[in-house]
């Protein structure tokens, strides 16, 4: 029994992008892209001076005043 050629490729394509995806993880592991240090740095990088973390400033919902007219 032989195997069409068209399995051949499939089977072919399949183990190369897992090659490569491996890869792309050791790599991604030894250049500490997955270090918490540089997680956590990055979650807080949208907070500047003027809003501190963890004290929301946007009130889209939720207006600062209680006499403010309510659309609803």
């Amino acid at each position: 029994m032989s195997l069409p050629l068209a399995v051949i490729f499939i089977v072919s394509f399949v183990v190369i992008a897992g090659a490569l995806t491996l890869a792309a993880f050791v790599w991604a592991v030894q250049t500490k892209q997955f270090s918490l240090k540089q997680l956590n740095e990055g979650a807080n990088t949208i907070f500047n001076d003027d809003e501190p973390i963890g004290t929301p400033q946007d009130m889209i919902f939720n207006s600062p005043a209680d006499d403010s007219p309510n659309p609803r």
